[in-house]
């Protein structure tokens, strides 16, 4: 699998590498930072770039302006390897440069806490009010903070430089996951800000790039089928979705883990995706089950090698494989709990909905629009809807169903014939076990 995946990658470089440039280090840039000296003409692999949101300044002196929303000014903060970026305010304007050590005491206070943000400029505050009618403006823009390179030590962490801005804009993404995303703000903020589809949540590099490797899967999954066959594997002609046990299955099977590649890399390369400056590293979007917003994001470099890379992603789709058993067969079905027959004379062990804690469905979105990409040729009525389905899923939903007293009566009603089902079917012998 993970030759294939690299096979992915470097097909990927060919069509998409401009957009990943290396940084080189110039005398300009050793001018104000010691550090740099002894780089001078290196060419270093970026290992993100650190982007800030910005919306137009409230203060009319300033509403030309669009000023960062930062929830943090700092890079690192191991020892020995602190850093931090210090927005420099010139005139009517501002820009970004990038300090070594640590941050001296008030040198400058983040633009966004739980109050609600500041212009940067004229000290004005903004409330989180305006914030969101700025974003539901479509006037919420980016502006590059800092970009993050590999050293021979370590991270560097350098200044902005306008040729990384520009190539950054020329990616046009030809394909787009346009489903819009679900009106649950406990667990999706990003429509407060205007961002609507799953599409709003990744940039157009970001887009073009996990399009791309989307549709790679399909060229690698013929590659892996033709490889097979010379290899001498017979080959029946069906794939997994018909029961195949030839080269044709095998082809999807490696396409399978090679989309759960790709899945990673969305789960790693979007605009909620922050710096974690302990482990100096992009820090995935799902630390809890939800979706909130982030103000000032890393976009990881897709063609590097640390987190947030394919060659990581790959990595991480292919450690579980010498754990799977080989001995055994197993099937797996979806079915609806209330009126299953699956468990019939079976041991029972289910961890079902929490009422409302989790949107399991709405948050599957996420992966599945780009799951569907890939792998809707293999499993065509796995992937014959353009999203998750939600209609039956047994989670107490107010959007869903209305209100708050019908979406508790679905779920409990729903509910109670599923426990029921489950238990008069379960094995007489045994309990059936429920987290």
């Amino acid at each position: 699998m993970r030759r294939y995946g690299y096979w992915m990658r470097e097909e990927a470089f060919k069509r998409i590498g401009h957009l990943y440039p290396k940084v080189e280090i110039t005398e300009e840039m050793a001018k104000e930072r010691p550090d740099l000296k002894g780089l001078v003409g290196e060419q270093l692999t970026v290992i993100a770039w650190l982007w800030a949101r910005t919306v137009k300044s409230p203060n009319p002196a300033f509403s030309h302006v669009e000023v960062p929303l930062v929830r943090s000014f700092v890079l690192s903060i191991k020892k020995g390897k602190e850093a931090w970026v210090e927005p420099v305010i010139e005139g009517d304007s501002y820009r970004f440069e990038v300090r070594k050590g640590k941050m001296p005491e008030g040198a400058i206070e983040d633009t966004v806490k739980r109050t609600g943000a500041t212009c940067i400029m004229s000290g004005t505050a903004m409330p989180f009010k305006y914030v969101r009618e700025e974003g539901k403006a479509g006037r919420m823009g980016q502006r590059l903070m800092a970009i993050v390179a590999e050293g021979k030590n370590g991270r560097i962490y350098l200044s902005p430089t306008q040729e990384m801005i520009d190539i950054a804009k020329k990616a046009i993404p030809s394909w787009k996951p346009e489903h819009p995303l679900p009106v649950n703000p406990r667990d999706f903020k990003t429509p407060n800000y205007g961002m609507h589809s799953f599409a709003d949540l990744f940039t157009p590099r970001q887009l073009l790039a996990l399009t791309t490797f989307s549709d790679l899967v399909q060229e690698a999954r013929e590659k892996v089928i033709e490889d097979a066959r010379a290899a001498g594997m017979s080959d029946d002609g069906r794939g997994l979705d018909q029961g195949g046990a030839g080269a044709t299955a095998y082809g999807d099977a490696v396409a399978v883990y090679l989309a759960f590649a790709v899945d990673r890399l969305a789960m790693s390369g979007n605009s909620l995706v922050r710096w974690n400056g302990v482990g100096e590293k992009a820090q995935h979007c799902f630390g809890r089950q939800a979706l909130p917003m982030l103000w000032d994001y890393a976009e990881p470099n897709f063609m590097a090698s640390a987190t947030g890379s394919v060659s990581a992603a790959i990595k991480m789709a292919e450690n579980p494989i010498p754990w799977l058993p080989t001995d055994i067969s197993g099937h797996v079905a979806q079915t609806d709990a209330t009126r299953n027959s699956l468990s019939n004379g079976k041991v029972v062990s289910t961890d079902p909905p929490y009422y409302d804690n989790i949107g399991y469905a709405d948050l599957s979105d996420f992966f599945y629009v780009w799951l569907r990409r890939s792998l809707k040729l293999i499993y065509p009525d796995l992937f014959a809807t353009m999203a998750v389905p939600k209609t039956e899923e047994l989670v107490a939903t107010p959007y869903r169903h209305g209100s708050r007293e019908k979406a508790e009566q679905f779920f409990m009603v729903g509910m109670s014939k599923a426990i029921h089902n489950l238990a008069e079917q379960a094995h007489p012998a045994f309990p059936v076990t429920i987290y």
